[in-house]
């Protein structure tokens, strides 16, 4: 817990302690890796995912999403599935490879509507397979649901 601020203040012969907070929260911020290679979509999801809260690294290379979830502590991870180099299903294995990530929700955002292919990911562990174009608020209501308080 953060404290901007301890003031004590006597009032009328009693001890009050006043506490001011700054930017105190409940609950921890929770981060998110958002893996995409649309420059504009992966700039405006990351604007949208921090107004509603939440911590968001971006990566527009699964190589390099691979070493910011070796070194970072992650709470959920988005990822597209066609993507130049690794693509997000073997990013995906390779995530799932690492001690501390084996547990964390994974959800698919992609374009390649493909049902085989969701339902592997769903078998192999991924918690939600989301089709583009997506509806914003579906997506955050998942993702509340994933990260429960």
């Amino acid at each position: 817990m953060t404290f901007a601020a301890i003031s004590t203040i006597f009032v009328s012969g009693a001890l009050w302690i006043l506490i001011l907070f700054e930017s105190y929260r409940l609950t921890e911020q929770k981060t998110i890796l958002f893996l995409e290679d649309e420059e504009e979509l992966l700039s405006t999801m990351g604007m949208l995912l921090r107004e509603q809260g939440y911590n968001v690294v971006l990566s527009n290379k699964a190589e390099e999403a691979l070493k910011i979830a070796r070194n970072s502590t992650l709470h959920l991870i988005l990822a597209d599935i066609k993507l130049p180099g690794m693509d997000g299903l073997d990013f995906f294995r390779e995530v799932r490879k690492l001690d501390h990530l084996q547990k964390i929700p994974f959800v698919f955002l992609t374009a390649f509507n493909n049902l085989k292919t969701a339902m592997d990911a769903k078998k192999d562990g991924a918690a939600e397979y989301i089709t583009k174009p997506f509806d914003f608020e579906y997506l955050v209501t998942r993702i509340r649901e994933l990260l429960p308080v």
